[in-house]
């Protein structure tokens, strides 16, 4: 599992590649400087040697006013170069060398006696050496100590052309000691790089991949549909630029999101709104056509009669004014039909304006006064601690005188002789609420509700019978739903109180 971690992680990924690549550098360079270190240290001082050697002889030759102002040039070229230098005659014997009778110097004597019979082993070696104006360099082993020397050999005049032959011996010992110290001095540098690898991969792997992380944290919760965090955008590089095209690709998809929200829930609430209206629409056609289908079952089967002249005198009168009877209350369904049907509409509307509610509440009640006389029932209207500036509302006068009409020949309708109609009006906060409750009645407390709703009836054979079609409290919902009125329906302890609010009238000042 942490294998595949690492595999997939881009931090792991950079580290690894970065530390890999530096010690494979690091690693390579000291290879190489190991495997060939002696070779290019080798052929530089001998390079080195030879330059400084032809310069010593351009600047001796024939210039050589005594012996100490020799021995003093050989012993500044000694020390600039670390080796030694041997003035001898062609045959091979030392006519000038520093401490000649020195025990150390001694050793040095014989290894360039030693050297220079090596060479002069070939006959045609110092002829040709004489014949050349450039040192001969080569690279020699002592027979004696077996120690490698590089060796610069070149003819010499001193007093005269080529009376000489000038020897500069430099010692190999020196290259390998420093090769020795350098490869020891390699392995704590070895030490060294690997630790300085491992913090800089990883400072640098974190350096790349610690925006990549970020980013595709990002590019997660987006996916996730989570749009509240934003990439960083201070860097001007290509991660800085992709996480400006990540946060700028975030917002478009949050407003598109958004926006396809709203829309979807718009969508939603016009699809419910539409089964809502085409569920309604096929009730009031099915109660339209019950409602409808029993006038006019009574209206054929009386006109079929009088066509049959099965009635005559005071019967036939009776037939026809039956016809007439259930044709006005055709005549009325349709009208309360067609007024729902306007109220419902959404282009229809109220004419709001101030008036006061008493003045109303008391014509209506004057006009069913006879009613309420013919039915025995006992009518209170009272008035709760209500100013006479509160018996201002606002509204549609004519609306609401249906709707408080509705409520008055409900009450007369269903209310046995010799109970009560009591009708207030109170004030509640900014409202003013009018209440009738008739008494000797109750309505079932899973009919409350209903009655609300088109064609709907609590008793239907009674309903029928007093000229009732259902509509007259759908009426009154639509009309108060539109005033934006609190309403209702409730039974109390003697029967059934309906009420409704409308606002208080307040004039500017």
């Amino acid at each position: 599992m942490e294998l595949d971690s690492c595999k997939k992680s881009i931090s792991k990924k950079l580290f690894l590649i970065t530390f890999t690549l530096f010690i494979v550098f690091f690693s390579f360079s000291m290879i190489f400087q190991i495997l060939y270190f002696d070779t290019f240290y080798a052929n530089r001082k001998k390079n080195t040697l030879m330059n400084n050697l032809s310069k010593f002889m351009q600047e001796t030759s024939y210039n050589i006013s005594s012996d100490e102002s020799l021995y003093n040039a050989i012993a500044q070229f000694e020390s600039s170069n670390v080796a030694k230098l041997g003035i001898l005659t062609p045959e091979g014997e030392i006519k000038y060398v520093l401490d000649k009778n020195s025990e150390w110097q001694k050793k040095n004597i014989t290894i360039l006696a030693n050297i220079f019979r090596n060479l002069s082993s070939d006959e045609n070696f110092i002829p040709s050496l004489q014949n050349s104006d450039k040192p001969f360099c080569t690279i020699m082993e002592d027979r004696d100590t077996s120690l490698k020397h590089i060796v610069c050999i070149a003819p010499f005049s001193l007093y005269s052309k080529n009376d000489s032959v000038i020897m500069a011996l430099s010692s190999f010992q020196t290259i390998n000691e420093a090769s020795s110290i350098i490869k020891q001095f390699y392995f704590y540098v070895f030490i060294f790089l690997l630790f300085f690898c491992l913090v800089l991969s990883l400072i640098y792997s974190n350096m790349v991949s610690k925006p990549l992380i970020k980013i595709t944290n990002k590019a997660k919760k987006m996916s996730q549909l989570d749009f509240s965090s934003k990439c960083q955008e201070d860097r001007e590089d290509e991660i800085g630029t992709l996480g400006k095209s990540i946060n700028i690709l975030s917002a478009n998809l949050s407003s598109a999101l958004s926006e396809l929200r709203a829309k979807n829930e718009k969508l939603t609430k016009d699809i419910e709104r539409e089964r809502k209206l085409e569920k309604m629409r096929k009730e009031f056609i099915a109660g339209a056509s019950h409602e409808l289908k029993t006038p006019l079952g009574i209206i054929e089967g009386y006109a079929e009669g009088l066509k049959d002249n099965i009635v005559e005198g005071e019967n036939r009168d009776l037939y026809l004014d039956t016809i007439i009877d259930e044709a006005n209350k055709m005549n009325k369904l349709i009208m309360d039909m067609l007024e729902l049907s306007k109220l419902e509409a959404e282009n229809m509307t109220f004419k709001m304006a101030p008036f006061n509610i008493r003045e109303l509440i008391s014509n209506i009640l004057m006009k069913h006064k006879n009613s309420f006389e013919k039915h025995n029932l006992h009518l209170s209207f009272i008035l709760n601690n209500i100013s006479e500036e509160s018996e201002m509302v606002i509204g549609d006068s004519f609306k609401i005188e249906s709707v408080i009409e509705n409520f008055v020949t409900n009450a007369i309708k269903y209310s046995p002789e010799n109970e009560h109609v009591n009708v207030s009006l109170s004030e509640k906060d900014n409202t003013v609420v009018f209440s009738i409750e008739n008494t000797g009645t109750h309505i079932k407390t899973e009919d409350l509700e209903k009655i609300w709703v088109q064609f709907y009836r609590v008793d239907k054979a009674r309903s029928r019978a007093q000229g009732s079609n259902g509509l007259g409290l759908s009426i009154v919902k639509t009309i108060l739903t539109q005033h934006r009125s609190v309403f209702g329906v409730m039974n109390t302890k003697d029967g059934v109180l309906f009420y409704f609010s409308l606002n208080k009238y307040t004039e500017e000042k």
